[in-house]
C-alpha cells in the first residue's frame, strides 16, 4: 500500500496569504480613494461650467435687469442660487449644498468699441471645498481645494454692489496668479450689482 501525504498548509503559510491579501487590499483601497476625489472635483468644476452657461445665456437673453449691466471695468455678480439648473440640483459633488459665496461674475473687458465680456467662477460648498475667482477657461479639477476654500487669496465672501473683485486665472493645474490689465496692474473689477 501507498501512504497518501494528507498534509495541508501550515498555519504560517496561511497567515502569510492573508498578510499579502491585505496589503494588497489596502493598496487598491488607498488607489481607489485618490481616484473618486478626483472625480468629485473634476465633477465640481463641470457643475460651476454648467452654473457659467446658464448665466451667459440668460446675459445674453437680456434676462437680467438692464440697469445692472457692467459699464467698462465693472462685473456683475449672479449668486449660483439664483440660477436653475435642468438637474434642479444646488448640491455640489461632495454632497453639500452650495453657500451665497458661489458666484458667476460677468465681467465687462471693453478697451475699445463694442462690449467684451469675460466670466469668472467662484464656488464654495457647505463644508467649504470649492475655489475662488477663477477665469471660466482656466478651471481645473485640480485648482479645487478641500475643506478650506475660504483660506484662498482669490476667494471673496459677501460680495455687494460697489465691492471691488480681484480677477485670477489658473496657471496651471494647481496655481492660479491674479490677472493683469493692460498697463500690467493687477486686474480687477466693481461689482454694478448683484442678482437676486
Amino acid at each position: 500500500m501507498r501512504k497518501v501525504n494528507r498534509k495541508g498548509f501550515t498555519l504560517i503559510e496561511l497567515l502569510a496569504v492573508i498578510i499579502i491579501l491585505a496589503i494588497l487590499m489596502t493598496l487598491a483601497i488607498t488607489a481607489m480613494s485618490g481616484y473618486i476625489r478626483d472625480a468629485k472635483k473634476d465633477t465640481f468644476v463641470t457643475t460651476a461650467l454648467q452654473y457659467a452657461n446658464a448665466a451667459r445665456l440668460s446675459f445674453v437673453n437680456g434676462e437680467y435687469d438692464s440697469d445692472l449691466m457692467p459699464a467698462r471695468g465693472q462685473c456683475l455678480a449672479v449668486p449660483t442660487n439664483s440660477i436653475a439648473l435642468e438637474s434642479g440640483s444646488h448640491e455640489s459633488s461632495f454632497g453639500q449644498d452650495y453657500t451665497n459665496n458661489s458666484y458667476i461674475i460677468i465681467f465687462n473687458n471693453t478697451t475699445s468699441g463694442q462690449d467684451k465680456y469675460e466670466y469668472f467662477i467662484q464656488m464654495e460648498d457647505k463644508v467649504g471645498n470649492g475655489f475662488g475667482v477663477l477665469l471660466e477657461s482656466t478651471l481645473d479639477g485640480d485648482l479645487v481645494v478641500e475643506k478650506d476654500v475660504g483660506s484662498e487669496g482669490n476667494f471673496q465672501a459677501d460680495l455687494s454692489k460697489g465691492d471691488t473683485i480681484k480677477l485670477f486665472k489658473g496657471i496651471s493645474n494647481t496655481t492660479y496668479a491674479q490677472l493683469e490689465d493692460a498697463d500690467g496692474n493687477p486686474a480687477s473689477c466693481t461689482v454694478s450689482g448683484v442678482i437676486g
